[in-house]
């Protein structure tokens, strides 16, 4: 079905294009005046100019994400003459801290990271039902704690109690158990550490706008630190037209409107909505939007990366982005050999949910 919607989509848009270049033709030939075209381009790219948030200034985007990966010599050193005075590199990211290692977005997973070197963590934020923000990742607790319950239905008082070791596969290393962390005290570990933090906001209602904001005042350091990133280009949208001086970026995967999952060449993940109608409208706004997001959508939201499943990363993906000044990083990435490729031929920032046996962070 998505491929017949896709069929028809690219079919609609072709014809427009071909009906418009028509339309100039005949206005340019016959009637020797200026196309509508021309006109209406001019006004969508003055409306682009005055929406458009600017990205950071490039000193502030190579302190949060330090030099990029693609400038590194074959032997991954730093060129000398590069101009950061700091020389870092973000090579490696603790996806959700290293949730394999330790329970996910937990203070005991971002000190482990630390521990072993890592000097990025990547952390989900949401929000309860009364406004608390926390680091987790799921809409709901059954996945990491066993009980049933939605985030944003519960109240930080009735969340606080609930063990997230309950299905980690080293459940018996974790003999206490470990709770779900606060956001702003995750903020403090990784900060008191000196990592850089991927903020993935999670949550969808507004609220979590003026969440970030605080947590950007409060803790200063997040603007050298610190990168907002989000499914949502409308939240990083608003939370950067009010503070342009946050490092953002847009994170990607096909059929994210439609499925629940996506896993390269496997069968498509489960529907996100039994709804035929919503179904097919979900599948519309994906094949609209991957379009609109390499040519629009990143350049009004002033991203400075993209965050991309590692299934569709290509030397000609990461070419296309570096063409634009945003930098791709790959998500999730655990198997050895997958590392290896990412780090050494690709040359790009890569998330991981373990940190074992890594060798250059």
């Amino acid at each position: 079905m998505h491929h017949v919607l896709e069929l028809i989509v690219n079919s609609a848009l072709l014809w427009i294009f071909l009906e418009t270049a028509m339309s100039g033709l005949v206005t340019v030939l016959y009637e020797f005046s200026v196309p509508w075209i021309v006109w209406g381009s001019l006004i969508v790219v003055v409306a682009l100019k005055l929406t458009r948030v600017s990205p950071p200034p490039v000193g502030t985007v190579q302190e949060v994400l330090g030099v990029n990966p693609l400038l590194l010599g074959r032997d991954s050193s730093v060129p000398e003459n590069h101009g950061n005075g700091e020389q870092y590199c973000m090579r490696v990211v603790a996806h959700r801290g290293g949730g394999y290692d330790y329970p996910e977005n937990s203070l005991l997973a971002f000190r482990n990271s630390k521990g072993k070197g890592c000097t990025a963590v990547e952390l989900d934020l949401r929000l309860t039902k009364d406004n608390i923000p926390i680091t987790f990742h799921d809409p709901t607790i059954e996945r990491l704690t066993g009980q049933m319950g939605t985030i944003s239905e519960m109240t930080w008082e009735e969340l606080k109690e609930f063990d997230i070791t309950y299905n980690h596969p080293l459940k018996n290393k974790f003999s206490e158990g470990e709770k779900i962390a606060l956001f702003h005290d995750a903020l403090q570990e990784c900060l008191n550490s000196e990592q850089r933090i991927i903020i993935d906001i999670k949550e969808t209602r507004m609220d979590v706008v003026q969440i970030v904001l605080d947590a950007y005042e409060k803790y200063p350091k997040l603007f050298q630190r610190g990168v907002v990133s989000s499914f949502n280009p409308i939240v990083v949208y608003m939370i950067r037209k009010k503070e342009p001086r946050i490092v953002s970026s847009l994170a990607w995967r096909p059929y994210f409107f439609s499925r629940a999952s996506y896993a390269g060449l496997e069968a498509p993940g489960p529907a996100r909505y039994r709804n035929p109608f919503k179904h097919l409208a979900a599948c519309i706004l994906e094949i609209l939007y991957e379009w609109l997001l390499p040519r629009f959508v990143y350049y009004i939201v002033g991203v400075s990366a993209v965050l991309l499943h590692k299934d569709i990363v290509n030397p000609r993906v990461i070419e296309r982005w570096r063409e634009r000044g945003v930098r791709v990083m790959a998500w999730t990435v655990n198997r050895p050999t997958e590392k290896t490729h990412f780090s050494r031929f690709l040359k790009v920032t890569y998330l991981t949910d373990t940190l074992h046996l890594e060798k250059d962070m």
